[in-house]
């Protein structure tokens, strides 16, 4: 990036949204907003108002919405037409100069920004909602986990499946003897290419950087880049290893909640890319198999999971009838005495295989918790009707699994069997592998 560009990038990083000067005069400021009339209300901000960030809208419509924070000015103006009242600023650090502002935060970022905007809000003592992947990478999940018990702030990782019937279904089957001792899980995705980006180079050259878009806080704590125009932003920046993490990244922590969340395994004792179509680079392979062993843990014995995405696909499902499809995305757990199919992307429904089977058992007792719903139970632990770490997915939970699940990415660019210690969390036998656990962000982004 020329000298130009960088000086016009570093002096826009601070700056809030300007439209006309009456909009300037009111944005440049965080103006301080009052409780509202009903002390029920949680006073919310919103980090990321574009693309998955309407949905962090319609969970808080009941509630206030006090701040919207994007680095793309275009998406800011049209969302807060709608919010007028709202503070609208472009640099989510700007929020937390005054935090007695807000009560609460709704993440819907690119993976590479959840951490650094989350330490924050967890930190300033705020009720935080992030969406999937948790965060980046796995050790940014280990610490957003441990930072929210110690701080006993409200949380939840936006896996909306958690709040579905099916992983319910499942766990049911489980605990009533259903499918016996679980030997292995298989789990898959078709998602590839496209918006993926999967399997290709960082393109050289760079494009003029649109008027509306902050690059240099777009790019926030991953390496600096110069801006390719339809490349990273907006919507194509989960393909590449420094901002996303794949179809993995995008749908583990739906996919994998089923298994995880009933079985319960913790960390496993080693991870390994078994098979994947071109190497991890710039950008993730076309399709890949990841397998995780988990250590026998009490009466539950040792298992074995695996992770299909793109062009690598799942075997069939065991006594699955002729006919019937098992979808395009999904997981199975094999046990001793037969298998359970939780059937669709988010968990939608569960059901033992083959058919004859699940009609012989009948309908099993219920033992799973029920749901409140999964947007209701963080804003009901937000407002402290419900204790901080009663939503199922708070970040103690969605911290794990998301760290186990992105084991699996590191992986795809360590070859070989990986061993994990499950108490150092650390791998044993690479170095390499312990590196990309984390990463050093760039200078100002990640507080001290």
């Amino acid at each position: 990036m020329n000298q130009s560009k960088t000086m016009k990038v570093e002096t826009s990083r601070r700056r809030f949204l300007k439209t006309g000067a009456a909009t300037a005069a009111a944005t440049m400021a965080f103006p301080h907003v009052a409780r509202a009339a009903d002390e029920k209300k949680l006073r919310v901000a919103i980090i990321g108002v574009g693309g998955r960030g309407g949905h962090g809208i319609g969970m808080s419509r009941n509630e206030e919405i006090v701040a919207l924070c994007d680095v793309d000015a275009g998406r800011l103006e049209g969302t807060r037409k709608k919010f007028p009242k709202a503070m609208a600023c472009r640099d989510y650090r700007e929020l937390f100069e005054k935090p007695d502002d807000f009560d609460a935060v709704i993440i819907s970022t690119p993976d590479h920004q959840h951490f650094p905007a989350a330490i924050r809000a967890i930190r300033a003592g705020k009720a935080v909602y992030c969406e999937k992947p948790l965060t980046w990478s796995a050790g940014e999940a280990l610490q957003l986990a441990a930072e929210a018990e110690k701080h006993k702030v409200a949380t939840q990782m936006g896996n909306q499946g958690m709040g579905s019937h099916g992983w319910r279904l499942a766990y049911d089957y489980y605990k009533a003897g259903a499918i016996g001792e679980v030997k292995e899980v298989h789990t898959w995705t078709g998602v590839h290419g496209g918006w993926f980006t999967d399997g290709i180079r960082t393109p050289e050259g760079e494009d003029p950087v649109p008027e509306s878009l902050d690059w240099d806080l777009w790019i926030g704590p991953a390496p600096m880049r110069p801006y390719k125009k339809g490349i990273y932003h907006p919507a194509r920046w989960r393909g590449w290893i420094d901002f996303g993490n794949g179809a993995l990244g995008d749908w583990c922590c739906h996919l994998m909640n089923a298994f995880y969340k009933t079985l319960e395994p913790g960390f496993p004792v080693s991870v390994e890319c078994v098979d994947q179509t071109g190497p991890a680079i710039d950008t993730y392979p076309k399709g890949k198999t990841v397998k995780w062993r988990f250590a026998a843990d009490g009466d539950r014995p040792a298992f074995d999971a695996y992770w299909y995405d793109g062009v690598n696909k799942p075997p069939a499902i065991p006594g699955l009838e002729k006919g019937r499809n098992q979808g395009s995305a999904g997981s199975f757990m094999v046990g001793t005495k037969g298998v359970c199919w939780v059937v669709g992307s988010h968990n939608n429904s569960a059901v033992l295989v083959p058919e004859s089977a699940r009609k012989e058992f009948g309908r099993p007792e219920k033992a799973a918790p029920p749901s409140r719903g999964h947007e209701k139970e963080f804003l009901m632990a937000a407002k402290g009707e419900i204790p901080y770490n009663a939503p199922l997915s708070h970040f103690g939970y969605g911290g794990m699994l998301t760290a186990v699940a992105l084991m699996g990415n590191i992986a795809a660019r360590v070859k070989g069997e990986l061993k994990f210690d499950p108490k150092t969390r650390k791998f044993t036998n690479s170095e390499e592998a312990n590196k990309l656990m984390n990463r050093d962000p760039r200078k100002g982004w990640f507080p001290a």
